[in-house]
């Protein structure tokens, strides 16, 4: 069973998300919020001992790092979003499939605590 702390998960994963969901398109690279969400994201790969989280984390960490990075975002516009505008989205897409994890890491965990429990005889 992976280790997991997940309440420390749930605090990183909060941190991340605010970092992200009310972000305005930068116009000038922002390295203090850049270093954050790096730290951020490795804290929340110590907490997640999970090779599924951690990919959803790189993918943040590498998003972000085209975000917060630079200024042109050219390159990852789409006809419905700036470039700026679609990295976001993809962090925010991240961001949730890595709580969706989580949450399923927890319920699977508790879920063999309890059959471990009714294995010896212990009440649920």
């Amino acid at each position: 069973m992976n280790n997991i702390d997940a309440g420390e998960a749930r605090r990183l994963h909060a941190a991340l998300r605010e970092i992200f969901v009310y972000r305005e398109s930068a116009v000038a690279p922002d390295f203090r919020a850049l270093r954050k969400v790096l730290a951020l994201c490795e804290a929340a790969t110590r907490a997640v001992d999970d090779a599924y989280c951690r990919e959803k984390l790189r993918l943040v960490a590498e998003y972000a790092a085209e975000m917060l990075s630079q200024s042109s975002h050219a390159k990852w516009g789409r006809d419905s979003a700036s470039g700026a505008e679609f990295l976001r989205q993809q962090v925010l897409n991240a961001l949730e499939l890595f709580a969706s994890r989580l949450y399923s890491l927890e319920t699977l965990r508790v879920s063999q605590a309890d059959a471990e429990k009714l294995r010896l005889g212990l009440s649920v």
